[in-house]
């Protein structure tokens, strides 16, 4: 508001086209400055050293002489009016050493009119060369310090924290910077907190003690010195500057430290963290520093201290660069200075002209690369080359460097030498070495506990009138209480019972969201009990890790049946899928046994019909070691030694299996799946799931909201008004069927959520504690505990009563494998061997038959295949013998034949020889 005070002044001109040429021995440069800070005093005594050295060097300007005209401004529009006066004594640039907020202002109208504006203190990004083409930043962008707190912030693992900024827009800059630099590492920032320029005791105070009611105690400033000293003192004041707690300034605070704090406010802010820009040494920057302290000395004869800081050197290195870039241009043209021919929104009644060379200035200045004692002076698209920093630690009545960051890094070092990347010891508030943990616990947790959850094994409450003490306890209490003990700091807490006045009903479906909602509140710090985690209540609250089971189950009555009394129990240990699967096997072996055995075994052959026989007989006889067959190929013995272990396993499993039916009662549910019938709920959440995942009707669902509820309703049956399963979480169902026979879970378990641990968003205490919950089921302790209040059903049950299943293919899968695989190879070698001799007969090479043929005749080689190439010697009757002699020597011979080639069979006809 206050940069629209100037426009009212603004008109237009519309003027004739003259063009002035400057004088060659006069470059003038406009300084606008505030002497009353000490930044404008340090840059003022810089500025004066930088113009005596271009001088002196009649090179740089090629013999001309730089001019300043400085004008002292403490408002905005003191600024303006300053800006318009000096671009009326045509000065060729504009150097701002303050932030003003005229500077939008000031920056249009160098545009205007070709003059380069260069600012020394303007951090904030806001202000850009993007959107103002004659803006110059000579400061370090605010972007460049950000990135080496949030380096600070990641190197002690702090997750979040407080950021103090000044109500302008430098200060909202600072943040957005911060937040995005802290964006991929793990922090973030909690709570910010806008003081006013001119902020008084009072108003500051307050907002100290908003701090003290968040959780993190990491609190970075970001703030005009004066305002930076004034925030530190109240806060030393109202005990904040103490063990715990973590400041962290800027550099615009630790850049001028010396000139505002003495020994003893120095020493009260003990453990103060900051940034400042790290200046490389050089003997040039140390003669430098020599002048600068003895003309600083002349020009403010009243103050004792001295020290030169980065900001006086930038502006030195800003009064070399601008004579720097002049020279250039002037070695080809001249400086001239042209009134506009076309109207041009100038100041009422100025005489302001358009500088010719403007343009060609500005492509200099940011084309400027030389070695500063400032550091490097060089541009990158239109900002400053970024700067290392120095992380200091007040120490006592002095400060130390405890770290450097190098330009653009992630990571904090020892030193600039890059050795280490641990920094030095640092001092904290209070004058502890111990790193603050980042975030305190500001009072006494309020933890609500429910009440009515009719789960006494989660969260029982009880009140004594006598003691008139109230008595929390349960599983989750226990898990709460082990967690507790693990943390390496203490926390006070009072468990507070949920509804205090037990205004819900006892069916109430919203009892636990309207605890979320309390948290969300702020009326209640954290939730301990059988909170289910949920996406629509994680978005208003955060849960730890589940410290329960997780998933949906479902519940429902049993009966006993006795197998003993079935007539097909027999059938029972397999599944038909189990039964098919070894059928197929069986047949299968006994197919590749017969095909390996038949031209070699006589106990193989025959008619088709017997052929058949023996091989069914030989394959089901051999699951029980009974087949007499003897076995003569070396294949077929290996195949027969894999079928007799997976036979061996199979009629095991077999025989336990159906024992155990015949010998014990089996457990039976009556249902195993919704349908139609009656499906009891605990909560609004399991009731949604049954509607929208398995569209169970409202009219089939019934509310079941406590252990006693489940039991009454499930023995009761739907046909009685109970219902005939109930859907639950897994904790509930197993708290059910805790010491109870007659109920049993069937079905898949449905992954949700589980239980958890509700604390506000954002609150710091949630990876402590589900770290704390991965190290109990770890180490076991959560099954300690649940072990504590569940009792094994199945356990409990097992006198009277077991639990059965079917065994099916999957049970068998390796052996079936085995079995399948030792098959096909035994198979692919025998055809191997049959395919390689059909191919070296001679019948079969001498001929040249089709594809169809070829397979027709290598079928015939397999079946009719005969006896290897072994000799089998008959003895013949003599001529000696009658006839009926030799024909009873040769119906009592028995000629086995090997199988290897094709043998003819001729038949001699009794009246042959």
């Amino acid at each position: 508001m206050k940069t629209l005070l100037i426009f009212p002044v603004i008109c237009v001109l519309v003027a004739s086209s003259v063009q002035v040429a400057v004088q060659e021995e006069t470059v003038n440069v406009g300084i606008i400055l505030d002497s009353t800070p000490w930044s404008g005093k340090i840059a003022r005594t810089a500025i004066k050293l930088g113009v005596d050295d271009v001088n002196n060097q009649s090179q740089l300007l090629n013999g001309a002489q730089m001019f300043v005209h400085l004008r002292e401004a403490q408002t905005p529009v003191q600024s303006a009016s300053a800006a318009v006066d000096l671009l009326a004594n045509e000065v060729v640039a504009l150097i701002q050493t303050q932030r003003y907020e005229a500077g939008p202002f000031i920056s249009d109208l160098g545009e205007a009119v070709n003059v380069p504006i260069l600012s020394l203190s303007d951090s904030s990004p806001a202000l850009s060369n993007q959107r103002f083409p004659y803006f110059v930043r000579m400061a370090h962008s605010d972007r460049n310090q950000m990135k080496a707190i949030a380096a600070l912030v990641k190197h002690y693992g702090w997750r979040s924290v407080a950021f103090l900024h000044s109500n302008d827009d430098f200060g909202s800059g600072g943040m957005s910077s911060l937040r995005d630099a802290l964006l991929d590492l793990d922090s973030e920032i909690v709570y910010t907190s806008m003081i006013p320029l001119t902020a008084q005791e009072q108003t500051i105070r307050e907002e100290l003690r908003k701090l003290k009611t968040i959780q993190s105690s990491v609190f970075i400033v970001h703030a005009p010195c004066d305002l930076s000293m004034n925030l530190f003192m109240e806060a030393q004041e109202m005990g904040m500057m103490e063990t715990g707690y973590v400041w962290i300034a800027t550099q615009e605070f630790t850049s001028l430290w010396d000139y505002v704090l003495n020994a003893s406010t120095m020493s009260s802010l003990e453990g103060l963290l900051g940034v400042k820009p790290h200046i490389p040494n050089s003997k040039k920057l140390n003669d430098f520093t020599d002048r600068w302290e003895q003309q600083f000395r002349l020009d403010n004869p009243n103050i004792k201290h001295t020290e030169l800081n980065a900001y006086g050197l930038m502006a030195y290195d800003t009064i070399l660069m601008i004579a720097r870039a002049i020279g250039k241009i002037a070695r080809n043209s001249s400086l001239s200075f042209m009134t506009p021919s076309t109207p041009l929104a100038v100041v009422a009644n100025a005489k302001i002209k358009v500088f010719q060379e403007g343009r060609k200035l500005l492509r200099e200045i940011f084309s400027t690369n030389f070695a500063g004692l400032s550091g490097p002076v060089k541009f990158y698209d239109g900002e400053m080359h970024g700067c290392s920093y120095e992380i200091v630690n007040i120490v006592g009545k002095s400060y130390q460097m405890v770290g450097y960051w190098p330009y653009n890094s992630s990571v904090l070092f020892k030193t600039p030498s890059f050795g280490n990347k641990r920094l030095r010891s640092v001092i904290w508030p209070g004058g502890f070495s111990t790193v603050p943990r980042g975030w305190v616990i500001p009072t006494r947790l309020k933890i609500a506990v429910p009440t009515m959850s009719g789960w006494e094994q989660f969260v029982n409450v009880s009140f004594n009138p006598d003691t008139n003490e109230t008595t929390v306890n349960g599983l989750s209490i226990d898990v709460f209480h082990a967690i507790v003990r693990r943390l390496d700091y203490q926390l006070l807490y009072d468990f507070i019972p949920f509804p205090e006045h037990r205004n819900y009903s006892e069916n109430n479906l919203y009892l636990y969201d309207e605890l979320v909602r309390q948290v969300h509140l702020k009326k209640y710090d954290a939730v301990v009990g059988d909170i289910t985690i949920q996406g629509s209540r994680n978005e208003i609250v955060d849960f730890t890790q589940p410290y329960t089971e997780t998933g949906l189950a479902m519940v429902v009555p049993t009966t006993i049946r006795d197998e003993a009394h079935n007539s097909w129990t027999f059938l029972l240990p397999f599944t038909p899928r189990l039964w098919a699967t070894t059928a197929a096997f069986i047949l299968y072996t006994g197919l590749v046994v017969w095909l390996l055995e038949r031209k070699i075994n006589p106990e193989f052959r025959g008619s088709s019909s017997n052929q058949v026989v023996t091989l069914l007989w030989f394959a089901f006889s051999a699951m029980f070691y009974a087949h007499r067959e003897s076995i003569h190929n070396s294949l077929s013995r290996l195949l027969v030694a894999a079928w007799l272990f997976v036979a061996m396993v199979l009629t095991s499993s077999y025989t336990a299996n159906l024992t155990s039916r015949l010998t014990t009662q089996q457990i039976t549910p009556l249902i195993n799946n919704f349908g139609d019938h009656k499906v009891g709920y605990h909560s609004s959440y399991v009731g949604s799931f049954l509607t929208n995942h398995f569209g169970v009707a409202q009219k089939q669902l019934a509310l079941t909201s406590s252990e006693k509820a489940y039991e009454e309703a499930l023995s009761n049956g739907a046909k009685n008004g109970g219902v005939d399963a109930i859907l639950d979480e897994l904790p509930y169902v197993r708290a059910f069927l805790s010491g109870r026979c007659g109920y049993s879970m069937v079905g898949r378990t449905y992954h949700r959520g589980g239980f958890g641990f509700v604390f506000p968003k954002g609150s710091l205490l949630v990876q402590d504690f589900s770290k704390g919950i991965l190290d109990l089921i770890d180490s076991g302790e959560i099954q300690e505990i649940e072990d504590k209040y569940f009792k094994d059903p199945i356990n409990m049950c097992s006198d009277s009563a077991g639990y059965y299943t079917r065994l099916d293919v999957e049970n068998f899968r390796g052996l079936y494998l085995i079995i399948g695989i030792v098959s096909s190879v035994v198979v692919i070698i025998f055809f191997s061997q049959a395919l390689h001799n059909f191919v070296k007969d001679p019948s079969f090479s001498k001929q040249k038959h089709s594809i169809w043929k070829c397979t027709k005749s290598f079928v015939r080689y397999i079946y009719y295949e005969q006896v290897s190439h072994q000799t089998y010697k008959v003895e013949m009757p003599t001529k000696n013998d009658n006839l009926s002699n030799a024909n009873n020597s040769l119906d009592d011979q028995k000629v086995a034949i090997p199988t290897s080639s094709f043998v003819n069979v001729e038949t001699i006809d009794d009246d042959d020889k």
